[in-house]
């Protein structure tokens, strides 16, 4: 039975879960992807044709899908994995050396997301025993990116195959097929958030850990749940990549760590955890995307780009603790 003292924390614990705050969010966000979308109409030759758009949207899904496994990291209260860039480039490895192997398609996709969602179980386990979770997984990003190099020897693994390629490459009713994926699993996330118990005990455990724990609620549990999902994520943007390519190679992703972190924090999920959705990370991959895709097209250099992006991260930041230090 609850203790008197969690039955009065329990309305700071639902304190974040306003629909109004979550509708304001989402809004904003909304907005400000059309208010990006006009500018770059009006200003930049070519940036509203089909075939960017279609460019921009296959590269909003794969930092989607990956900012949608994050999405579950920050809301559980464990900030970030920085190592999203780093397993989802050795799952493009291991997908590339399984399909050169002659493991048939299926195999091939089952082995690559086991493999991917076991080794974001592994940081989720670590993490839950109490350890830090930001040099936890940058520990790991190293261990991964190592591995991605012993697997490739430095050099691309070329899948040998088309029995993948339209995994990559494929527009079922003219729509990429990551797209697809994007749409499907940002629905199935929302769904696991707001209509599970899981998801509810996940905000729970992001917004008051203490009294989750007091409850009965499994905090680690939730911790490696949260990390294995990730894991899947990042092995799904991975067979994407490899399939699209029709090769791996250890330099993949390049930037993807930030790009994601950008999305869930430009989307408006709390770095304390307990807020946020699934559909904010989405929106926060689409308007990362629109932006990349503008630099691009005025000629930006990877380093301006990185820049402008690590400001947007680092305004975030400094917005949330404002917001936050005004609400105490």
């Amino acid at each position: 039975m609850m203790s008197k003292t969690i039955m009065a924390s329990l309305p700071q614990i639902y304190r974040g879960f306003s629909a109004g705050k979550r509708r304001r969010t989402i809004i904003l966000g909304t907005a400000a992807i059309g208010l990006l979308v006009l500018i770059g109409g009006a200003t930049t030759p070519g940036f509203l044709t089909l075939d960017n758009l279609l460019i921009v949207i296959r590269a909003a899904s794969i930092t989607g899908i990956v900012a949608l496994g994050m999405s579950y990291i920050t809301i559980s209260g464990n900030l970030f994995a920085l190592s999203a860039e780093e397993l989802a480039v050795l799952s493009a490895c291991v997908f590339a050396w399984l399909m050169r192997a002659h493991y048939d398609l299926a195999a091939g996709l089952v082995l690559t997301l086991v493999f991917a969602g076991s080794a974001g179980g592994i940081q989720g386990a670590i993490i839950a025993r109490g350890a830090d979770p930001i040099i936890t997984t940058l520990a790991f990003g190293a261990l991964f990116r190592g591995m991605a190099s012993l697997v490739s020897n430095n050099k691309n693994i070329l899948l040998e195959t088309d029995t993948a390629q339209w995994l990559g490459t494929g527009r079922p009713l003219g729509i990429p097929t990551q797209s697809w994926v994007f749409v499907i699993l940002t629905i199935v996330a929302w769904f696991v958030l707001q209509r599970t118990r899981f998801g509810r005990q996940l905000l729970l455990i992001g917004a008051n850990r203490e009294a989750a724990m007091a409850t009965g609620f499994q905090v680690g549990q939730a911790s490696l749940v949260a990390l294995t999902l990730f894991g899947l994520c990042c092995g799904m943007a991975g067979i994407s990549a490899a399939s699209q390519f029709g090769l791996a190679v250890a330099n993949l992703f390049d930037g993807l760590n930030v790009d994601v972190i950008a999305a869930v924090l430009v989307g408006g999920i709390s770095l304390r955890g307990g807020q946020g959705t699934p559909l904010q990370a989405a929106l926060g991959a689409i308007f990362i995307a629109l932006l990349q895709n503008y630099m691009l097209l005025h000629s930006f250099t990877s380093g301006q780009r990185m820049l402008v992006v690590g400001c947007l991260v680092a305004a975030a930041t400094l917005g949330f603790h404002i917001i936050q230090r005004r609400r105490v």
